[in-house]
């Protein structure tokens, strides 16, 4: 269960740090908190293994966000994924679905919710930094050449 406290504090930092407005707390989509195994099963039915390490997402389609269970939101590393899917939220109420349209629109879209996350590790003096993956990541003029799912992941060291 996320507590309306954190909520109050990473809600309204999500906002300040990525520009987007901000919107109010009972506009937020329901946040669930499942076993890693279970988000897998919810996101990429077709291959539960495609998720494997999955931390956190915002599913746009069925508007909720899902987090692993596993995670200790009293921890600034851990509660920065929750931050990272709030700014998802965020573009989401200001742009819709456009946010995921198409691969150089995702990327994009990752790479402002990833410098709020790594912005947010460094104000609270953690030297986790996350999204690296996405320097390495190309759309190749394909529409499915990428996936949120691939660079949204733990840390190797947290397995």
């Amino acid at each position: 269960m996320v507590s309306a406290d954190l909520i109050a504090y990473l809600l309204p930092l999500a906002a300040k740090l990525s520009g987007y407005p901000v919107i109010d707390a009972a506009q937020l989509p329901p946040i669930r908190s499942l076993p890693a195994a279970e988000i897998s099963r919810e996101i990429c039915p077709g291959d539960a293994s495609g998720c494997n390490g999955m931390v956190a997402i915002f599913d746009t389609d069925r508007y909720q966000i899902l987090i692993r269970d596993n995670l200790d939101l009293d921890n600034p590393a851990d509660n920065s994924f929750l931050l990272h899917e709030l700014v998802h939220v965020l573009q989401f109420k200001a742009k819709g679905d456009d946010i995921f349209a198409d691969c150089p629109t995702t990327m994009r879209t990752e790479t402002e919710a990833y410098r709020v996350q790594n912005t947010y590790l460094g104000l609270e003096g953690q030297f986790l930094r996350v999204g690296d993956a996405l320097a390495f990541m190309t759309c190749a003029g394909k529409q499915d050449t990428f996936f949120t799912r691939d660079v949204m992941i733990e840390p190797a060291f947290k397995k």
